[in-house]
């Protein structure tokens, strides 16, 4: 806890006004005691302090609306404009670089997926039926039907690695397409 002082002298502190005191009280600025008809408002400077830090925090991080004229804060709108200027700097170097995978891929690999499992998965009653109908051992249907299904997991993470290898194949053909453009300016060099 800090020391307790009035508003007038919180004020005189920061180089505000009482007024400006007041309207912060009103915002939350917290207050330990008094404020009663003729009893002059007790403040905790640190507590004070802390508020007032992350008030102007919250202000420039863009949390508050306005600032003290009514206007959106100018070094919020740089700091913003700044921030999705780089986003989108790392997009597009990302691109370059090939690290983003369009979405219209990523939709068509995990359709692909779901369609490898699918099959997989409907088969499962033709393959065991026939079998487990003349088990009368829950613990032996039990083992049955969990070597199926990780006969299963198996056959569809071999098609998705197969798949992968065949993406990673198309990408890096698409690679060397787009990096042969002929003689260029280091040929001509040496």
């Amino acid at each position: 806890m800090g020391v307790v002082i009035s508003k007038k002298q919180l004020a005189d502190l920061i180089g505000k006004s009482p007024r400006w005191i007041s309207k912060l009280i009103e915002d939350g600025l917290p207050t330990s005691g008094g404020g009663g008809r003729g009893v002059e408002v007790q403040i905790d400077s640190e507590a004070a302090i802390n508020w007032l830090i992350a008030h102007e925090v919250r202000r420039e991080m863009g949390d508050g609306d306005d600032d003290d004229e009514g206007l959106s804060s100018a070094s919020t709108e740089d700091r913003l404009l700044k921030r999705a200027r780089r986003e989108k700097l790392q997009i597009e170097i990302d691109r370059e670089r090939g690290r983003l995978i369009p979405s219209e891929t990523v939709a068509q690999i995990l359709t692909s997926v779901a369609a490898v499992y699918a099959t997989q998965l409907d088969a499962l009653p033709s393959r065991c039926a026939s079998q487990l109908a003349v088990i009368d051992d829950p613990a032996t249907i039990r083992a049955r039907v969990f070597e199926e299904t990780r006969r299963i997991r198996k056959s569809t993470s071999d098609r998705l690695e197969l798949r992968a290898r065949e993406f990673s194949a198309d990408v890096d053909q698409i690679d060397q397409l787009g990096g042969e453009d002929g003689a260029g300016a280091a040929a001509e060099d040496s």
